[in-house]
């Protein structure tokens, strides 16, 4: 069985696949290769540097028709790297995160772009049931209960009930979890990958930014989607 869990963004898709219990991550990214975070990590992440130029053109209709020849490139280089990991003998189960409508840039290129990769893998699995599109609130709910224990509050006089609150360590809902959580919440994990381990190692300078840096952020959610799509 092949698990894959796919982070899609224009500018930092991530990719993480699981087969026979090994797992490959890929991140396609603007970033250039002497960006510090693509050379620290470029042991545990295979990079495929990524160049937009449809911006660069002012005629209006050509910069359009350009984008989507080159979303096309793009998500065909997604596509191989999926599909030079599977044989038509192997099961695969594919998770992708859906839309979040706080995202960053044009709402509609990321969407133009996302449809472009779910059609293309539409058209290369056999059984469409076999990708499931995860929710962002989704999956972060799933991340919490696959770490913490949930908090048990006891209501009722007469007849008590139970009810679950999944919450971090922290007493963070799962529900407004941000990126920081998701990747304290990788640590917390028990989850066993060297990306975890450098991470880690260096917590303390990844802690000093405003967010969490790219694509790390991407390819944690891509790795706790592979995890999800276990449990589907």
């Amino acid at each position: 069985m092949i698990f894959i869990g796919l982070d899609v963004s224009k500018i930092s898709t991530a990719l993480c696949i699981e087969k026979n219990d090994e797992v490959k991550i890929y991140s396609y990214t603007t970033k250039k290769n002497n960006n510090n975070w693509l050379k620290c990590t470029s042991n545990f992440i295979n990079y495929r540097n990524i160049v937009y130029n449809y911006d660069l053109e002012t005629d209006y209709s050509k910069s359009e028709i350009l984008k989507l020849i080159e979303f096309d490139k793009i998500t065909d280089m997604i596509v191989k790297d999926i599909f030079d990991n599977y044989n038509k003998k192997d099961k695969i189960r594919i998770a992708i995160e859906g839309y979040s409508y706080n995202s960053r840039g044009p709402i509609f290129d990321l969407i133009e772009f996302t449809t472009t990769l779910k059609n293309k893998l539409l058209k290369k699995i056999k059984n469409e049931n076999d990708i499931i599109i995860i929710s962002p609130m989704t999956l972060k709910t799933e991340v919490c209960k696959m770490i913490y224990l949930p908090r048990i509050e006891l209501t009722g006089k007469k007849k008590v009930k139970s009810i679950l609150h999944y919450e971090n360590k922290y007493g963070k809902s799962a529900i407004k979890f941000d990126k920081w959580d998701m990747l304290y919440a990788f640590i917390d994990s028990n989850i066993d990958m060297d990306i975890k381990d450098w991470i880690k190692l260096n917590i303390d300078s990844i802690s000093k930014n405003k967010e969490v840096p790219k694509p790390l952020d991407d390819v944690i959610d891509s790795i706790f989607l592979k995890e999800t799509i276990k449990k589907f």
